[in-house]
């Protein structure tokens, strides 16, 4: 009598996100485990039989049918996409940090670095308006560049930054050490690092800490003619006090990649200073081919009950 070999049991993950594809995130969790099924949430039958979501924001509904859950994976480095207070209770939550993420936000930092630092936006202006207007390069030691947030992220751009021969600061909220940059942390050492930054990478964790940081009062702190480059959060930035801020010419120009409200409202005041460069929110991107093994490494962690990869300390909210 011929005899069959047992089919390997299949997990199921929940797919939940309008801004990714999940049957690429599909493909490429199962080259590498094929006992595992990224499910989009539209396809599932069973809510409650799904041990780990992996999502930018929950579906429509929530999270309530999915009672059997034991981790969830944020699609983002960061989870202020998410209400916490939504999530089930006790179920732990992990940020998704991968080199792809890493790469291409550290390539957004130092294009809007280097647009500011050699006066592109400046000629650009100066192109629409059909003037000339020679201006000499400036020495990069007269460019001093701060990163806000020097974690995973904000720590390579800092590297980066430092290797190209920039003076680079770095501010955090706790202490910590990079390699030829000069680290500031806590309150009371922010308006230090104001002062010594001329462009200033904001790349912090949104907290109720950090809510609305930069604004009037750290602009004031900055140098004449100083730059913005948000790829944190929108609500980091006093979008109001930005703008007062050109026009009173104490910030001379900003690169914004988020902001308060997304897509940013036709009717906004950012649109119609040409100091100010807008982009939809692309300055990190995961790749699922890449990021697949971390998701799997925090769902077998979610399945055993062990700390997930990169943690949310949801008392810190990051």
């Amino acid at each position: 009598m011929a005899t069959t070999e047992p089919t390997a049991m299949t997990h199921q993950i929940l797919f939940s996100s309008d801004l990714d594809d999940p049957l690429a995130w599909a493909a490429a969790v199962a080259r590498l485990r094929p006992d595992i099924e990224v499910v989009d949430w539209r396809n599932v039958k069973d809510p409650a039989s799904i041990p780990f979501a992996l999502m930018w924001k929950p579906p429509p509904g929530g999270l309530g049918a999915y009672g059997g859950l034991k981790g969830i994976q944020s699609l983002g480095a960061g989870i202020n996409q998410l209400n916490l207070a939504e999530l089930p209770a006790g179920v732990p939550l992990a940020r998704l940090i991968d080199d792809s993420l890493t790469e291409t936000m550290t390539d957004y930092a130092l294009a809007a670095v280097y647009r500011h630092y050699r006066a592109f936006d400046h000629f650009e202006r100066q192109t629409r308006a059909r003037l000339w207007d020679y201006q000499p390069a400036l020495r990069k030691a007269d460019f001093p560049i701060g990163v806000m947030g020097i974690g995973v992220l904000g720590g390579a751009i800092a590297a980066q930054l430092r290797a190209l021969g920039f003076t680079v600061s770095g501010w955090s909220r706790s202490r910590r050490e990079i390699e030829g940059v000069t680290c500031f942390a806590g309150t009371g050492e922010l308006p230090d690092f104001l002062a010594a930054s001329r462009l200033i990478v904001n790349v912090l964790a949104l907290t109720p800490e950090t809510a609305g940081i930069l604004g009037a009062g750290a602009f004031a702190l900055m140098p004449k003619g100083s730059f913005i480059v948000n790829i944190g959060r929108g609500g980091h930035l006093v979008e109001a006090d930005l703008v007062a801020a050109i026009d009173a010419g104490q910030i001379a120009g900003a690169t914004l990649d988020v902001f308060s409200s997304e897509p940013l409202p036709v009717e906004h005041p950012i649109y119609s200073r040409p100091e100010i460069l807008t982009t939809p929110h692309v300055a990190g991107a995961i790749s699922p081919d890449t990021a697949a093994r971390t998701v799997i490494a925090n769902f077998d962690r979610a399945l055993k009950g062990e700390p997930l990869l990169n943690a949310v300390d949801l008392a810190r909210g990051y």
